[in-house]
């Protein structure tokens, strides 16, 4: 194995209860504390042509694309490659301020989630990608155009982002140590799009064939050029393909106040394509909230996935629906997409979720995930929240990204379908990392780490009868017992008895309906985890 990472210290983090010693496990745990997280803000990892700088600013115009990187201090930990979580943030694809208090890779849930997963010894990664499109148009083409423009755009950027996360471990000294061999990319919201994309688009008909990614009507083009019905939003010879390559702008000059370079207009070309020949792959995806924009597009082979969602939802469907976006007080239904139900099941059929281990998982979180009443077909890889409307009249007043809060001074918390309050945003996230922890865990045990699996003890523990009409007997060797918990399908607990110092323990099942349970059993040498069928 390339990696054991089991016993830490703090220094090499051991972590004690109160009755034994218990191993925290880092990438499963935090094993930093705040103090011992280094934060490096705004680094301009690319640039590009965005076609939505406001004239006023200079634009169109070529802009930099910044990034934040949260990672142990190197003074501490001394780990020489670390895998890196690549985040990507929410907004609309709009700038903040005209949708949405959201919108910035320093926005709350953002911070919040990369500073954990550092504490868990990752080098995290948040980063900005190009925004704008024609949200409010009246002209459908202009506005679902637009809408896919600010996709595909935004997953060139993050395709460069992680060549550049790559680049500085091949060509630029290694500076934050990170493993080139784990990257995995979580998007919250808008980002949430951009991940499940990113995973998924990897031929040009994906984002030219189907009719509702094509102008319906003769006209004027997202680029001010004439167009016909039929031809596709996406023009490559124009914007690039899915990598970023392709469609090379022709540059005349540097500007007089950014120093980036000044593309000439007049020719179609307005991509800059950087850090060719460097991989862009990913190990994994995760979504909290977005969706797919097509169904077509997942494939066998497509990177594994992991999903949050609301199933009321307004502005991204569950299943699939129509996306609707919110501008000053109106919304404005822009194309029909398959939801994060649609989207994992696909990759689950295909089997790209195989090495995410989940159907092993039987932790709280997992089965209660998997028996949601919402998750048709007992769908691994999905985590559900059944918040419903509080007014069925009003479905877009639905707390559809319940992980976020921001500055309730803000004008446009007004828009906002949340009810704003932190500590509930921080449960929410606890579930989303207790969720996702042990599949990205499965992920990078199967590139060589070994993230949660537990060093051989020198006690056996047994339970019988197993399965049980009655009662069944824990007995442990050479130990002693704990506790004892025990919890159902649905993650509701059963049986819960601290503080027993025995070798033996009877688990009172008899009362329990039929069905299977998931017992922890901490000893004074380590827990184990059993399963009981109650028959």
């Amino acid at each position: 194995m390339k990696k054991l990472f089991t016993l830490l210290s703090v220094a090499s983090i051991l972590v004690l209860s109160s009755e034994s010693a218990v191993a925290q496990q880092r990438y499963l745990d935090e094993v930093f504390t705040a103090t011992q997280i280094t934060y490096v803000p705004g680094i301009a990892y690319g640039y590009n042509f965005s076609q939505y700088v406001p004239a006023a600013m200079g634009g169109p115009m070529v802009i930099p694309v910044f990034s934040d990187i949260y990672m142990p201090d190197t003074a501490i930990d001394t780990e020489t490659s670390r895998p890196v979580i690549m985040l990507l943030h929410s907004g609309s694809f709009l700038p903040p301020g005209l949708a949405s208090p959201m919108g910035s890779r320093k926005d709350s849930a953002i911070t919040e989630i990369a500073n954990r997963l550092a504490r868990r010894g990752f080098v995290v990664v948040s980063a900005s990608y190009r925004k704008g499109w024609l949200a409010n148009s009246t002209n459908l083409d202009l506005r679902r155009g637009t809408n896919l423009m600010a996709v595909y755009n935004a997953v060139q950027d993050a395709k460069v982002c992680v060549r550049a996360i790559r680049a500085s471990n091949l060509v630029q000294g290694d500076p934050y140590r990170i493993d080139p061999n784990f990257i995995s990319m979580m998007g919250v919201g808008s980002g949430g799009y951009i991940s499940l994309a990113y995973a998924t688009i990897d031929n040009y008909a994906e984002v030219a064939n189907p009719t509702k990614f094509q102008y319906t009507a003769d006209g004027i083009g997202i680029f001010g050029d004439s167009i016909s019905a039929g031809d596709p939003y996406i023009d490559t010879a124009v914007v690039g393909n899915w990598d970023g390559y392709g469609g090379v702008a022709t540059i005349i000059g540097t500007h007089p106040v950014t120093g980036l370079p000044l593309v000439d207009q007049s020719q179609p070309g307005r991509n800059i394509p950087l850090y060719a020949g460097i991989p862009h792959s990913v190990n994994m995806v995760i979504n909290l909230g977005g969706a797919l924009g097509d169904s077509a597009w997942a494939s066998q082979g497509d990177a594994p996935m992991v999903s949050f969602h609301s199933r009321y939802d307004f502005f991204a469907p569950y299943y699939r629906g129509m996306v609707n976006v919110p501008i000053a007080g109106s919304f404005f239904p822009v194309v029909e997409v398959a939801g994060s139900h649609t989207a994992v099941k696909i990759a689950n059929t295909f089997g790209n979720n195989t090495v995410l281990g989940a159907s092993s998982l039987m932790d709280a979180y997992s089965t209660k995930a998997r028996s949601n009443v919402h998750n048709i077909g007992n769908q691994e890889n999905i985590y559900t929240f059944n918040m419903l409307p509080p007014n069925a009249t009003m479905p877009f007043r639905v707390n559809s990204n319940p992980w976020d809060w921001w500055d309730a001074n803000d004008p446009l918390s007004a828009n906002e379908t949340n009810p704003n309050v932190k500590a509930q945003s921080m449960l929410y996230i606890d579930t989303v990392l207790a969720f996702t922890m042990p599949r990205v865990g499965n992920a990078m045990n199967a590139v060589g780490y070994s993230v949660g699996v537990v060093e051989p003890s020198s006690f056996a523990i047994t339970m019988s009868p197993n399965p049980t009409s009655s009662n069944a007997i824990v007995r442990v060797e050479d130990a002693k017992i704990l506790s004892v918990q025990a919890i159902d399908i649905l993650g509701r607990k059963m049986f819960d008895v601290q503080n027993i110092q025995a070798s033996m323990v009877e688990v009172p099942a008899d009362y329990w309906p039929k069905g299977t349970y998931v017992l922890r059993v901490e000893t004074t040498k380590g827990y184990q985890t059993l399963k009981l069928i109650r028959q």
